[in-house]
């Protein structure tokens, strides 16, 4: 009864103030009924606008995603337009960081050596704006950080009015920029090794970021990924990255200033690789190299002028920074700079993988050894400074171009031969192939001067030390640590298998006048290694050249007992009659056969193939040579004696 009576005098409290609420509603005139109508939808709108606010104000359609993990989670919004995504004209929108966000951020600078936002712009200017801006000189667009000066010292976020403060910016013209870009901002590497450290908290790091736009613009995604300093172009949404204190978006693409990449790279010459430049190229016919005419794109780096030959099947170089006098200066392109694509500067992409690979798989790295190869052209290779190299006794590089080649400078033939005379004698000698000889049966042995050699044929050699227990040495063992982290190798227990690739080593102990051929020469193997469709034009052609020109390349191996050529491996003979012939310029090739003809242990051993080879001047061998340039420069636009494309 008790429940009933209080259910009943509740009715009757909300009952009665409705029904003369009504009686008084009706006694009202027409205009005062409507007048009251709209105050009451109003009163009821600002009382939801008030609830949304406060349980839904600070959300938006704008995700932070992180390319590191793939994950994305919640920003912050602190204005209207960054709530709503949008910005309707001349205003920000400004998003918040999360603790946890600073957290990822600090982990994807760890994974990727360094750390920026970068945010996709959609500018859809209304019609209006069309009309208003269609004279405008300058329509400005701002990405920025925000810091603890954009809050007050209660946490209160500051409103920003454009043009005021003295804040670091990236900006751009919306007068010239695509309907849609990404553009990012660095965050600063030493706040983020600080905290990475322990030595600062992640509140030290950006509150968060704002853009400004002056038309309508949509942010449509927003990241964390690693830092690039430059403009790509290359894709149908272009790329414009800048360092912490900003800059302005030039887009000539036709130069950029790298000077404040000490902000975002470790520079310091360590076991991992300095950030590189990469320079796009458009692969476009008209834009490239034929065999008699070049297209030559010149950059100035620094005062320093370089040559990129902008060949068939080069879509981009890659410029390591160690390689340059003043690498962290403006880049400007001199000449054909419609031939590119990007400049930008950033962190190998493979590096960091690399060093997650080594980290997973407990791979010990000893002071001294360097694991991970520089990318670069083979054109920085022979004259890259040795004060810059990683290691007093080698450096590593891998051709830019072609996965899983590697170049190995080592500082004399005696480190040389402790990584590779076992192993000529094992893939190569006539007489000791496929016998691991013990370090007195090599005492005083030097394997070649240089050395290529394919991954399968490095396998067997280490596959063969584990079959009989037999211990190689540390440069050996430092090889095949090497040789798993790039990717030659794959763990199968105590042995390995083989995945393509290619290894060359040259050494500064060789003139220099010598190191540009053998470098050409071990390269062409290495491409003989990894393109079956080469290898089988090379033996076309060794097929077809006369018998007496190839029994004269034969009889001049079998006289030379240095090389030690096993005579019979025919998939050796078609690699090395490649390689000899490909290794100096087209125009050089009947002079080196014939300088080959008039040597005195070659006359000794095959007198009449001597005379033969002068008399019609190594005529087999230039036509030889003719028609595998013509095929490589068509395959990959690099000819006979030289397999780079840039020239210093």
């Amino acid at each position: 009864m008790g429940g009933k009576n209080i259910f009943k005098s509740a009715f009757k409290g909300v009952y009665i103030p409705v029904k003369k609420s009504v009686r008084w509603f009706k006694r009202l005139s027409r205009n005062m009924k409507y007048f009251t109508l709209g105050l009451v939808v109003f009163v009821l709108f600002d009382l939801y606008l008030l609830w949304y606010f406060f349980t839904f104000g600070s959300a938006t359609p704008v995700k932070l995603e992180f390319t590191y993990d793939k994950s994305s989670t919640e920003l912050t919004a602190l204005d209207s337009a960054a709530h709503k995504g949008w910005i309707k004209q001349a205003n920000y929108a400004s998003f918040m960081f999360s603790q946890e966000q600073l957290e990822k951020i600090r982990e994807s600078f760890e994974r990727c050596g360094s750390a920026s936002v970068m945010v996709r712009l959609k500018v859809l200017p209304s019609s209006r704006q069309k009309k208003f801006f269609e004279n405008a000189v300058d329509l400005p667009l701002q990405l920025g950080f925000l810091t603890e000066e954009d809050f007050t010292a209660r946490g209160k976020f500051i409103s920003q009015v454009y043009g005021g403060g003295n804040r670091l910016v990236a900006q751009g013209n919306l007068q010239e920029l695509p309907d849609v870009f990404d553009i990012s901002v660095a965050f600063k590497k030493d706040e983020l090794m600080a905290v990475a450290s322990g030595a600062a908290s992640s509140a030290s790091l950006p509150r968060g970021f704002f853009v400004f736009s002056t038309l309508r613009t949509r942010i449509v995604a927003a990241c964390i990924t690693d830092a690039m300093l430059g403009f790509d172009v290359s894709s149908e949404i272009p790329r414009y990255g800048f360092a912490y204190s900003g800059g302005k978006i030039d887009t000539s693409n036709s130069s950029y200033d790298f000077s404040n990449a000490s902000t975002v790279f470790d520079l310091r010459n360590q076991k991992n690789p300095l950030p590189e430049v990469c320079v796009g190229l458009y692969n476009v016919p008209k834009f490239k190299s034929t065999l008699q005419d070049k297209v030559i794109v010149e950059v100035n780096a620094g005062g320093e002028r370089l040559f990129i030959n902008n060949v068939p099947g080069a879509t981009r170089v890659i410029i390591p920074t160690a390689a340059l006098k003043n690498p962290y200066s403006r880049m400007t392109f001199s000449s054909n700079k419609m031939c590119v694509s990007s400049l930008f500067m950033k962190v190998s992409d493979g590096a960091f993988k690399k060093t997650d690979f080594i980290e997973a798989n407990n791979i010990p790295v000893n002071s001294g050894e360097v694991l991970l190869p520089v990318s670069a052209d083979p054109g920085f290779i022979l004259n890259y400074d040795m004060l810059k190299w990683r290691t007093s006794d080698y450096e590593i590089f891998e051709w830019d171009r072609f996965d899983r080649i590697l170049f190995f400078d080592t500082r004399n033939y005696e480190v040389q031969d402790k990584f590779f005379t076992r192993l000529a004698y094992f893939v190569e000698k006539e007489g000791f192939k496929g016998r691991l000889l013990t370090n007195d049966q090599l005492k005083g042995m030097h394997g070649y001067n240089a050395h290529d050699y394919s991954a399968e044929s490095m396998a067997r050699f280490f596959n063969a030390a584990v079959d009989s227990n037999f211990r190689l040495n540390y440069e050996e063992q430092l090889l095949k640590k090497i040789l798993l982290v790039n990717g030659f190798f794959e763990a199968d227990g105590a042995y390995v298998r083989a995945n393509e690739g290619g290894l060359v080593s040259v050494s500064r102990e060789t003139p220099d006048w010598s190191r540009q051929n053998l470098l050409a020469h071990e390269g062409w193997h290495t491409i003989f290694f990894r393109d079956e469709e080469f290898r089988n034009f090379v033996a076309a052609v060794y097929g077809t050249i006369d018998y007496d020109s190839r029994q004269f390349l034969l009889d001049y191996f079998r006289s030379q007992p240095s090389l030690g050529y096993d005579l019979n491996d025919e998939y050796l003979m078609h690699n090395e009659f490649m390689a000899y012939i490909m290794q100096q310029p087209l125009s050089e090739v009947s002079n080196y056969f014939v300088h080959l003809a008039n040597r005195g242990t070659v006359m000794a051993a095959t007198p009449y193939l001597c005379a033969y080879i002068r008399e019609n001047k190594a005529a087999a061998f230039e036509d030889a040579a003719s028609m595998m340039n013509d095929f490589v420069f068509d395959r990959y636009g690099i000819v006979c004696g030289n397999i780079s494309i840039v020239r210093r």
